[in-house]
């Protein structure tokens, strides 16, 4: 049997709390809610880290869960966290923090440095992307939670980050990603999650799917939106993560 990530971390988290999944929000327009509501978070902390060895990260993923997802879950405004393995580099996680305002995102900050700090040094990341800023869209699927994977197991995400172009218009381009292209990517198949974070100087976007072909299909269609709406202006290279979720709670837990 091909043992792919899914099947390897979807064991670990067998007994894991279900996810409570539905609705669609976006900060640029009004949404109303629906039965199984989805706390919306204000803010988001992204990084990405990478570790010496595929190994470390390994053991990485183990310690996040017994030591740091404790210590953030306390914050005060804590919404949610995501773990994802990074698919092009073994060594890479991808980690996005959801939060409730700024005052939480300072906290919690400030809970991820002095985990970092005590480490076993052989456990030391580098952090190549680390980024923070109001969420502006979170969109979620309206199927009902049993039908996706407890706690996003095994889910495909696709995390981007973008610097504003000096002639940016940054209102319309949310403008633009919450009513143009949220409304298109959640009718596709495999469809989960859709946030994006204004950041200094810049945005974060994460999609979330089922499977790396539904993650592809949508990663096409982000393309071909970009390319036929000119006001989703940027500089330099958009810097893209696509990986696997070992853990994530930003749909909560019940």
């Amino acid at each position: 049997m091909h043992v792919t990530r899914r099947t390897f971390f979807g064991g670990a988290l067998a007994t894991a709390a279900t996810l409570a999944t539905s609705g669609i929000y976006a900060r640029a327009q009004n949404a109303t809610p629906v039965a199984e509501a989805v706390t919306v978070p204000g803010f988001g902390i992204a990084r990405v880290r990478t570790h010496p060895t595929a190994e470390l990260l390994q053991a990485v993923y183990a310690d996040v869960m017994s030591n740091f997802l404790p210590a953030t879950t306390a914050v005060p405004g804590y919404v949610g966290y995501l773990f994802a393995f990074d698919d092009a580099d073994p060594t890479a996680s991808i980690n996005i923090t959801l939060l409730a305002d700024a005052a939480a995102v300072d906290t919690a900050n400030a809970v991820a440095m002095d985990y970092v700090q005590g480490m076993d040094p052989r456990l030391t990341p580098e952090t190549p992307l680390a980024e923070q800023g109001e969420v502006r869209i979170f969109q979620v699927t309206d199927r009902p939670r049993t039908d996706l994977p407890p706690l996003l197991n095994g889910c495909h995400i696709t995390m981007r980050h973008r610097l504003n172009a000096s002639d940016t218009d940054i209102e319309a381009v949310i403008e633009s990603a919450a009513n143009g292209f949220g409304p298109i990517i959640k009718e596709m198949e495999g469809y989960v999650l859709y946030g994006w974070m204004h950041t200094e100087g810049g945005r974060v976007s994460f999609n979330i799917w089922e499977t790396a072909e539904q993650l592809a299909a949508g990663n096409e269609a982000v393309a071909e939106f970009v390319a036929a709406n000119p006001v989703i202006t940027s500089e330099g290279e958009t810097i893209a993560h696509n990986g696997v979720i070992g853990y994530s709670d930003v749909f909560g837990r019940n």
